[in-house]
């Protein structure tokens, strides 16, 4: 979705919940966590990013195993990424819909295709820090057309330890983030749930303007402190309370961001719980997570303010043998405004309102020496809630209704080479997705015309 779009539908409209501006740059697993273990990027994933038993523990760990044993990396856990995309939409593509972005050549652009070239750069620090203190943090390149910048992404820093309790083990850590689920490490939440990957035109899978705030809308706009623990293999808790970066102690959660997304007042409390078991090949999860946000109506500030309550449930299950693993992944969120602060703007009829929205996936991946890794994804999503005058698009339905529904088919391939991920060269996925809207933004009339072939190749090193 295009900056310009983007910025006037969520000041002009306030509408939290959008996918936040790295929203399409989803990455987690990158080659400085193998250079440092010394594993196979396949020891911690199985398709990136989702994670195995193994990866999850790792990052619960505070992503500090070392081959070593060394309080510290021998070398700085450095790793980079590109991506090159390809769209094409059923309906053509306007301005409006276009990134805002030098690299898309928009001279190739022609009625329904894009490509990107590339659509996204980033670096991170991926590794220990030393001793129990570790990191995943991400800082993106765009290059805006209208301003270019460097700025923070995906940002999880970590303090673990183990011990026992109750003669059971016990993982517990602290945990400083700017993006409520990013510390999850289960692939059923947010953060880093599917799609991975998605098309930045904006006839994307995360393009309808209903959304709750909890799926990505304070991402890189929020910092926020925790703590967790894991007991037993059996037992998930967390609880982070986060505020604005904005400024203050938390601004540096979201150094380089433009004035783009979810203006926070007071503390947002985010609570986490599930219950796992792992049992062979099997591992279960199950759990409930949320938060509350209180927002500003509009920017520039004013006294005025929205408010939000989301609750959510989520399952997982993953069977994972040596070259092959399947995995079924679910969430579903329910979300409360209470929009008063849009009301005395004048920006909204409808004080009160909620939304509700499902997915659920599963995914196939085969694994081989010498050919590499293949598999895919079918992917089912859908948003219902109560008619708000802030989802309102005169084009496709007057009346605010922010129903969508639809399927994303997903086939990957992993060239046999990422299997050197412990020698330093890296890898690179490849993605073919097409994603079918059934309804989009309340209607079904032409809801076709949004439907997303989207092609995609990401190169880490």
């Amino acid at each position: 979705m295009g900056f310009k779009r983007l910025s006037k539908i969520v000041f002009l409209l306030t509408l939290p919940g959008l996918v936040a501006v790295f929203a399409a740059k989803k990455a987690s697993a990158i080659p400085s966590f193998a250079r440092q273990t010394g594993l196979p990027c396949s020891a911690c994933h199985t398709m990136f990013p989702e994670l195995t038993p193994f990866g999850r523990e790792f990052k619960l760990e505070g992503y500090t195993l070392n081959k070593t044993g060394a309080k510290h990396p021998s070398v700085p856990p450095l790793a980079a990424m590109v991506q090159f995309n390809f769209t094409h939409t059923n309906r053509s593509v306007g301005p409006a819909d276009l990134p805002e972005n030098r690299w898309s050549l928009h001279a190739l652009t022609s009625g329904n295709n894009v490509l990107g070239s590339p659509n996204a750069a980033s670096v991170f620090y991926g590794g220990q820090i030393y001793g129990h203190w570790g990191a995943f943090i991400q800082a993106t390149y765009s290059d805006k057309a209208s301003a270019p910048y460097m700025a923070l992404d995906n940002t999880d820093i970590r303090y673990a330890d183990t011990s026992m309790l109750w003669g059971k083990s016990l993982i517990y850590g602290l945990d400083f983030n700017n993006n409520p689920t990013v510390e999850d490490v289960w692939n059923s939440t947010p953060a880093w749930g599917y799609p991975y990957n998605h098309s930045n035109v904006a006839a994307s899978p995360v393009t309808p303007v209903a959304a709750p705030i909890l799926e990505q809308g304070l991402a890189a706009q929020v910092g926020g402190a925790g703590a967790y623990v894991y007991w037993d293999n059996l037992v998930y808790c967390d609880f982070t309370l986060y505020r604005t970066a904005l400024n203050g102690i938390t601004a540096p959660f979201g150094a380089g961001n433009h004035p783009l997304g979810v203006y926070t007042t007071g503390a947002i409390p985010y609570w986490r719980l599930a219950i796992t078991h792992q049992s062979g090949a099997n591992s279960y999860e199950m759990g409930t997570y949320g938060l509350i946000a209180r927002a500003y109506a509009n920017y520039p500030f004013t006294p005025d303010a929205n408010n939000y309550s989301d609750v959510a449930f989520d399952a997982e299950y993953q069977h994972i043998i040596s070259n092959q693993s399947f995995s079924l992944e679910t969430t579903w969120i329910h979300e409360n405004q209470d929009n008063t602060g849009s009301v005395l703007q004048g920006l909204n009829n409808d004080a009160y309102a909620y939304l509700d929205t499902f997915t659920i996936n599963g995914n196939y991946y085969y694994r081989t020496t010498h050919w590499g890794e293949i598999g895919g994804t079918i992917d089912y999503f859908t948003t219902t809630g109560s008619d708000n005058a802030a989802y309102a698009i005169p084009s496709l339905d007057p009346s605010g209704n922010p129903d969508s529904k639809g399927e994303t088919l997903e086939l990957d391939y992993m060239p046999p080479w990422h299997h050197y991920g412990p020698t330093g060269f890296g890898f690179a996925k490849f993605a073919l997705q097409y994603t079918i809207f059934n309804q989009f933004n309340g209607t079904s009339t032409g809801a076709s015309g949004y439907n997303t072939l989207y092609l995609l190749a990401f190169f880490v090193f």
